[in-house]
């Protein structure tokens, strides 16, 4: 067979009795000269993994040569895509951006026969976008669930701010909403994990957000770093020293700011990425000195019912310093920014409920 990586083919020898895709993703990477992570103390690193251009899984070389006959390309939810697959190091799907502006087009996501474009907002850290991924009924049914539990929010410290009040950091209220026996989020549930091919099992259930005029969180990282939380034995065992941590961020916009017509900037409340690559800075900006400057980089506004994907982990499965992110000031006095946040992580996680398993199972089906 051969693969191609920056540009360069290398052909390789594979056993005729070979069945399992991960043994072929394992010996593209010897060819291709990247050894294996060690294991951390309390884990191992994600392995290697073959999907299709639609982020289907590839498990079996059976899969692997339907698609190199072109029989595989449409198989799925995702159908229509190239006749290839894509080795991610990291063994988890991201959506490949291509370029700013970029749009995947996914059928029935949302409803039948309605056409759901995911499009790339930044290549450095890899924001995408799309827009009506929530109905306004569910927009709602998220915010009535939460209304009545919401309470300040709280901040995992560093071990640099140890002694410090969560409210130096963020002023915003939150409400971890279960999404069990909730016909509505599970839907959602569902909805999630067919657009990031990350199967359900991995996620955390729904942290919703509410800003008031002023509210903030300054910039931060969604990924748990293990040397800044060293001496935090319990945080080290949940990410299971670096080999385990928070892969995506689907952040849900309940509600807009301003009307139609409107400047989205006046209004504020935006999603703001300091470090976001810009004609300034192709490579990615310059460290942040101060955490709370919503001016630089790539800012995203509130718009009802749009979400963005932002990734916390490099395809390669290492965390992305360029993924720092903040929530900016809300500006209108009489206005309040409802938002959520939907984790998912590269391993599985521990809210599992039957609804998460079902459909789990129903995406895993799909892998060929």
């Amino acid at each position: 067979g051969e693969a191609q990586a920056g540009g360069r083919v290398v052909s390789l020898l594979l056993p005729a009795r070979l069945s399992d895709a991960s043994h072929v993703a394992a010996a593209v990477l010897r060819r291709l000269g990247v050894r294996p992570r060690p294991r951390t103390p309390s884990g191992q690193y994600q392995p290697a993994a073959l999907f299709t251009d639609r982020g289907v899984r590839v498990v079996s070389v059976e899969g692997l040569l339907s698609l190199a006959s072109g029989s595989g390309a449409g198989t799925g939810h995702y159908g229509g895509g190239a006749a290839r697959a894509l080795l991610l190091e990291g063994g988890q799907w991201l959506w490949p951006p291509v370029e700013v502006g970029h749009a995947h087009e996914l059928t029935d996501l949302v409803a039948p026969g309605v056409v759901t474009r995911v499009v790339t907002l930044s290549l450095k850290p890899l924001v995408v976008e799309v827009e009506n991924f929530l109905d306004g009924g569910e927009n709602g049914h998220i915010i009535e669930r939460a209304k009545p539990h919401m309470a300040k929010s709280g901040v995992a410290l560093k071990d640099a701010d140890k002694g410090k009040a969560a409210k130096e950091f963020r002023t915003s209220s939150q409400y971890f909403l279960p999404t069990t026996r909730d016909p509505t989020l599970e839907k959602i549930d569902r909805r999630v994990s067919w657009l990031t091919r990350i199967p359900i099992s991995h996620a955390e259930y729904i942290q919703v957000l509410k800003y008031n005029h002023l509210e903030h969180y300054s910039a931060h990282h969604d990924y748990f770093d293990p040397a800044a939380y060293a001496s935090n034995q319990q945080m080290l065992r949940s990410v299971e020293h670096g080999a385990k941590n928070r892969l995506a961020t689907v952040f849900f916009y309940l509600n807009s700011l301003v009307g139609e017509g409107e400047a989205p900037e006046s209004g504020g409340g935006q999603t703001n990425f300091p470090r976001a690559a810009t004609a300034a800075y192709p490579d990615g900006g310059p460290p942040v000195h101060d955490y709370f400057d919503c001016s630089r980089g790539l800012s995203v506004y509130p718009q009802e019912g749009k979400i963005i994907i932002f990734y916390s982990m490099l395809p390669n499965g290492e965390m992305d310093d360029y993924s720092l992110h903040g929530g900016c000031d809300v500006l209108f006095s009489n206005a309040t920014k409802w938002s959520a946040n939907f984790w998912l992580w590269n391993k599985p996680y521990h809210f599992v409920d039957p609804a998460r398993r079902r459909a789990t199972k129903e995406l895993t089906e799909e892998w060929i």
